[in-house]
């Protein structure tokens, strides 16, 4: 009598192709998801900073976070982001300019950094220092206008993620 099926043998060989082939893809998998998240990140600090410097054209030379020549709260910074703004940069919390809000929005909405999953914004003078703040996304300095990635560390070329 015939039986049909594998064999021990087989299986185990099945499953040592299946091991083999595992370890040579993982890596490869890992390494492009590490990659996809450094351009990503480098593309959403690209538009970040281009859209602070459009800011600073469109309100005399003054970065976000100040607003009537005061620094505003990192809880209102967004809004000069993603709302309209008055030439002395008080917000309105609104998306369509209408005078004496004419300027902006300048993002749809703050991007998420994609390393921590954060989209929140935090003042900070000394981004070596205050790298790797939970809660947070990107560091923010409002006097001079500077934004970096919040997340310690270095990328697969040895680059520190905050000198993106």
């Amino acid at each position: 009598m015939r039986r049909k099926g594998f064999t021990l043998v087989e299986l185990m060989i099945v499953v040592a192709i299946l091991g083999i082939l595992g370890a040579i893809v993982l890596p490869t998998y890992q390494t492009n998801a590490s990659e996809a998240k450094v351009s990503s990140a480098k593309s959403n600090l690209h538009t970040m900073r281009a859209q602070i410097e459009l800011y600073k054209m469109q309100h005399n030379g003054t970065p976000p976070g100040y607003a009537a020549g005061a620094e505003v709260t990192e809880t209102t910074l967004p809004a000069q982001f993603t709302g309209t703004t008055t030439i002395d940069g008080i917000p309105s919390g609104s998306k369509t300019p209408v005078a004496p809000f004419s300027y902006g929005p300048y993002l749809l909405k703050v991007p998420t950094n994609p390393f921590n999953g954060e989209s929140h914004i935090a003042y900070s003078t000394d981004f070596a220092a205050d790298a790797g703040t939970a809660g947070v996304g990107w560091l923010y300095n409002p006097t001079t206008g500077e934004i970096c990635l919040n997340y310690p560390g270095t990328d697969y070329e040895d680059i520190a993620y905050i000198a993106y």
